[in-house]
């Protein structure tokens, strides 16, 4: 079901770009500094923290109406994953990929702002590339693995008077839901939701 969803998004910001091919300043680029926020989760008798961190995201927008965009997003950070069990505590570190879609509703636009809102969903790939239990050095625990990701956010662009009209800032929160990893290690498997919180901000050039 979530790979035909992903499907059918792709196909429609396919579609959408086609009907903007040829028309100005439809397209937008963004390139934006974030901070990765993880909320803990718990479940099974497994208390799960992930780290803070800090990220970069890249997103290309397309606005196909006065109010309303399609956006696909790359996102990177590495966090590590802290897992206290009832026998062991253990800490995989891992860099975490963001490939997601969205739809953006901007209810208006004046000359300096423009507030918008996004939903919408995507995948994130825990890829572990170092493991510690008990703070000792154990390489191998854990595999790569994908999750589901739902996506909602909101933020303005903000034009600035001493960059060229193309050009603004653009300052944004955005929250994904996910199935919290376990790197597919029975014993760190809490069946709980995990929630990445990312505020951010960044320079956008229209085209």
């Amino acid at each position: 079901m979530f790979r035909k969803a992903g499907i059918l998004v792709a196909a429609a910001f396919f579609l959408t770009a086609v009907v903007g091919l040829g028309q100005d300043n439809r397209w937008d680029l963004n390139v934006s500094a974030a901070a990765v926020l993880s909320k803990k989760s718990v479940g099974n008798g497994v208390v799960q923290t992930p780290t803070n961190a800090r990220g970069i995201l890249a997103t290309l927008r397309l606005r196909f109406s006065p109010q309303s965009s399609m956006e696909v997003t790359y996102g990177r950070t590495n966090n590590s994953q802290k897992y206290t069990t009832s026998a062991l505590d253990y800490r995989i570190q891992a860099n975490v990929t963001e490939f997601s879609g969205a739809y953006v509703f901007s209810p208006f636009e004046t000359e300096k702002l423009e507030p918008f809102f996004l939903a919408g969903a995507g995948a994130l790939v825990f890829n572990p590339y170092d493991s510690f239990i008990e703070s000792i050095r154990v390489p191998g625990v854990g595999v790569r693995q994908t999750a589901v990701a739902f996506l909602y956010g909101g933020g303005v662009n903000y034009h600035l008077r001493w960059l060229p009209s193309r050009f603004a800032l653009r300052l944004q929160y955005r929250g994904l839901v996910y199935q919290a990893p376990d790197f597919k290690v029975r014993v760190l498997f809490t069946g709980s939701r995990g929630h990445i919180a990312e505020p951010s901000a960044g320079i956008v050039f229209r085209f």
